[in-house]
């Protein structure tokens, strides 16, 4: 089915219902040989976010504390923690995200993993349409010496259109 297919950029599954957006990612879940992390279809926000990774646990912190860290300390411990962990998130229904949290998520993980190619978590998202995502995605991303904005989301992502 997804002969191509393999976890060295994001994967973003597009197109067709919903349905069939969900059995192609039971289809790649089930064959995946990496640790994987599901947020919920609910998540709508970056607050929402944070508090799934406070939940699971996903930003060791590298030093200790005697009080509990704010939401800035958690997104920069697990901006560090994305870089050094290989493992997937999962994102349904990405289209349904707020459009600033959804940009923001994409363009941390896509700048991560152009920096850290060998060790770094991948995502795989499902949504209607790729088109307005990409399009804002070339925007913002960090270019690097060798490659434009473009050139850094292209490489980074994989689409499976259905």
């Amino acid at each position: 089915m997804d002969k191509n297919l393999s976890f060295q950029k994001h994967i973003l599954i597009v197109g067709k219902t919903e349905m069939e957006r969900r059995k192609r990612l039971a289809y790649i879940l089930g064959n995946c040989d990496i640790e994987y992390v599901v947020f919920p279809k609910s998540m709508s926000s970056f607050s929402d976010y944070l508090n799934v990774i406070r939940s699971e646990k996903l930003f060791p912190p590298f030093y200790e504390s005697k009080g509990k860290y704010n939401l800035n300390q958690i997104l920069d411990f697990h901006i560090d923690w994305i870089s050094d962990n290989n493992c997937v998130f999962v994102f349904e229904d990405f289209h349904k995200v707020e459009d600033k949290f959804s940009l923001e998520i994409m363009r941390l993980m896509i700048n991560n993993l152009e920096t850290n190619r060998k060790s770094a978590v991948k995502i795989i998202i499902t949504l209607e349409d790729e088109t307005e995502l990409i399009n804002n995605l070339n925007g913002i991303v960090n270019e690097t010496k060798y490659k434009t904005k473009t050139q850094v989301v292209e490489s980074n992502l994989q689409i499976i259109v259905l």
